[in-house]
């Protein structure tokens, strides 16, 4: 999870975590690449779009470029207050796989983050 907004990160691994997932939380991309180039590669990625230092849609696209496939096809749901058409447009066009629009729902989200693990094939740590 990234997000610059320690509260909404605290919304999220309450929720997610209380659901059996692992997560971890970082406050910027620069952060979240760090730890990819570490050998910390999760199952999923929820991140903001407006941090400092690497935005998310700097991030994802990083990522969709990487050449190692667990980290470009790791799936990405960008969770955001971004939320105009072009918005949305830009981050599907960059790679994300979901787009959720802030102020959001903990239990659409969860909801969220089950469906896009299902179709990646991937366990979430749970």
């Amino acid at each position: 999870m990234a997000d610059d907004d320690r509260i909404v990160r605290r919304i999220v691994i309450v929720k997610l975590s209380g659901l059996g997932y692992d997560l971890s939380e970082a406050t910027d991309g620069r952060e979240v690449l760090d730890r990819l180039e570490s050998g910390d590669v999760p199952d999923l990625l929820i991140t903001d779009s407006l941090m400092p230092r690497v935005s998310g849609i700097q991030l994802v696209r990083t990522l969709r470029n990487n050449p190692d496939q667990k980290i470009s096809s790791m799936p990405v749901i960008m969770l955001t207050s971004r939320s105009g058409e072009q918005d949305v447009i830009e981050g599907l066009q960059a790679g994300l796989d979901d787009y959720v629009i802030k102020p959001f729902s903990p239990d659409e989200l969860a909801a969220r983050v089950r469906t896009v693990l299902w179709r990646a094939g991937r366990s979430g740590n749970r």
